[in-house]
């Protein structure tokens, strides 16, 4: 056999080898197994929650407790835009023009006491063209606002670690170094919301959130090489972490509802996020409502507060047994660090208030966040029973 024939012999089994290798079902079973590999690396859509979601469904919890009995709340918005011109394409649209729908499911996260009201007149007068009958819902509130601020790189900073050895008596003929980068830069976005009274068009005093967070701009490098006389590889690993401005909005959104509706309705939203700090505005609010209430408006009060703690007393406006009873079990229960209370007198009434227990509590020995310590001051010439009283 010539050279050239065993040549092409070697030639014909090789192609047949890979013929019998291409086959279609061979085709079939690689594209199968690629497609299952790939399946499994497949990211699949998640619920997309900000930290502050949850506090939103909790607020609407503590609302149910707070204001049982009271008229639902309903809520409508104005449009919620970007106020920084940002989001415009002629600079790169580098946030959301409009977040409207953000802040309509912040609230409609709350629950059934705060009710959201849409505004779509085109397609109610379309409705009514085609002989729709529909009621009119007028909203309490309008919520306005803005996003009012994009700070870029308000603060940044970076750090370079690098090493090299060389080995060959000086002459250079061996060489290692590396290096290692880090810069981490930060932006501030900022947003404002108020509240609008619908009757009167008025803004709320006082009831409005103007939250701001920062977003992070991490980057990475490291780099190594080898060299041998003068030649010289390497090989360098870069990685970068932005963190989404879509995805802090939210966040600041839900914050921002959550703080409004909590101002609103004059409840201890706080408690609702964890390490939570009392809310001035609130906590003021209900100190000169509560002094500005007769002795029999106190007392009522006091008895339908302690009702919220599973305490079997009667609203009778008077200082019964019952009421003297729930009262020196509550505080000697939940709040013996007070020492002798005036449950009549705001000192007193403060932390019975704003401490009605919750499902998400943890065990708690002491007073809430943003009730004073120590002992609060008696009524003068009145006998304190053990750990509260009402007055006389």
């Amino acid at each position: 056999m010539t050279k050239t024939s065993l040549r092409w012999g070697t030639l014909a089994l090789a192609v047949a080898t890979l013929a019998g290798c291409a086959t279609t079902e061979n085709a079939l079973k690689d594209a199968n197994t690629l497609l299952e590999e790939r399946e499994t690396d497949k990211l699949l859509p998640v619920t997309n929650l900000s930290p502050y979601a949850l506090a939103l469904g909790r607020s609407g919890r503590m609302l149910d407790i707070y204001k049982e009995g009271d008229p639902v709340i309903y809520m409508q918005t104005r449009s919620i835009l970007d106020a920084t011109n940002l989001s415009s394409p002629l600079v790169g649209a580098e946030i959301p023009g409009d977040i409207t729908e953000m802040v309509r499911t912040a609230v409609n996260r709350i629950g059934a006491r705060v009710v959201y009201v849409p505004y779509h007149p085109d397609y109610l007068v379309s409705q009514a063209q085609l002989g729709a009958k529909f009621g009119v819902t007028m909203p309490d509130f309008l919520i306005t606002g803005a996003l009012t601020e994009f700070d870029r790189a308000i603060a940044g900073a970076g750090r370079v670690n690098s090493a090299g050895i060389e080995f060959g008596k000086g002459d250079g003929k061996t060489t290692l170094g590396g290096d290692v980068k880090r810069t981490a830069i930060y932006s501030a976005l900022a947003l404002d919301l108020n509240l609008v009274s619908f009757s009167t068009q008025q803004m709320v005093p006082q009831v409005q959130a103007s939250n701001v967070v920062k977003v992070l701009n991490f980057s990475s490098e490291d780099n190594a090489s080898l060299g041998f006389y003068g030649d010289a590889f390497g090989f360098k690993l870069e990685g970068k972490y932005l963190q989404g401005r879509h995805s802090a909005i939210r966040t600041l959104v839900d914050l921002s509802v959550l703080e409004l509706v909590g101002k609103a309705t004059n409840t201890p939203y706080w408690r609702c996020i964890p390490n939570g700090k009392p809310d001035p505005v609130v906590v003021e609010n209900m100190r000169a409502a509560y002094n500005g209430l007769s002795p029999e408006l106190k007392l009522g009060l006091i008895q339908v507060t302690l009702r919220k703690y599973g305490e079997p007393v009667q609203v009778t406006q008077q200082y019964d047994d019952a009421t003297r009873r729930a009262l020196e079990k509550v505080y000697a229960e939940r709040y013996a660090s007070l020492g002798t209370v005036d449950a009549m007198a705001w000192q007193g009434f403060e932390p019975l208030f704003f401490g009605v227990p919750m499902a998400w509590d943890t065990a708690q020995a002491g007073p809430p966040a943003g009730a004073p310590t120590g002992a609060a001051p008696t009524a003068p010439n009145a006998p304190a029973p053990a750990g509260a009283k009402a007055g006389t």
